[in-house]
């Protein structure tokens, strides 16, 4: 799916969430302070590295975003961000840098999904404070849930996701893309003949 696509599922995603005023509500409970804004007990492993300067996300935003992400793209994506190739939070909150009008919203949709419970979000504990497992379960609960909004809120999350992952040069050899020249050696035989499906 290429970026514009992403940015078009993302917006209608995060669209059904802001017409329920949902995000809305969630953005003034983190403004009055009922919602914790810092790691917190985020676990380390999901925590922005050292010296990165974040422009958007907060570092609560960027764990959960992180913890979500690698759940999201499998193993390939996960294997790249345990090597340090890609920081896929670091990479979002570049890319929501660029796009203003859905930097709030998903600042917004990440607390959700951090902090949300039953039956919005199936969990009862922060996002990031569960095993990968758990995680897993609830990114399956949220895509296959009755609930528009929460359905909206995994797509939102998912559509980023991919947004950020499949725009870095290094996630193309994880998915057998050639780039947009195909490489060196690369025929037109070769361009004719890429399976996009791989």
């Amino acid at each position: 799916m290429s970026g514009p696509l992403l940015e078009r599922e993302l917006q209608a995603s995060l669209a059904v969430l802001d017409r329920r005023g949902f995000l809305r509500l969630t953005g003034l409970a983190a403004a009055a302070g009922l919602l914790p804004a810092g790691c917190g007990e985020a676990p380390a492993g999901l925590r922005p590295p050292p010296g990165l300067v974040l422009r958007v996300l907060t570092p609560r935003s960027y764990a959960t975003f992180q913890a979500a992400a690698l759940r999201i793209l499998g193993p390939a994506g996960r294997a790249l961000a345990d090597a340090g190739a890609i920081d896929v939070a670091g990479r979002a909150d570049g890319r929501l840098a660029t796009l203003p009008a859905f930097a709030g919203l998903v600042q917004q949709a990440l607390l959700a999904l951090e902090f949300g419970v039953w039956p919005l979000v199936p969990k009862l504990r922060p996002f990031t404070a569960l095993p990968e497992e758990g995680r897993d379960q609830v990114l399956r609960g949220l895509a296959t849930a009755r609930l528009d909004l929460s359905r909206a809120l995994f797509r939102g999350v998912r559509s980023f996701t991919w947004l950020a992952y499949y725009s870095a040069i290094q996630s193309h050899a994880a998915i057998a893309y050639p780039g947009p020249f195909g490489g060196p050696g690369a025929s037109v035989h070769d361009a004719m003949t890429y399976d996009p499906t791989l």
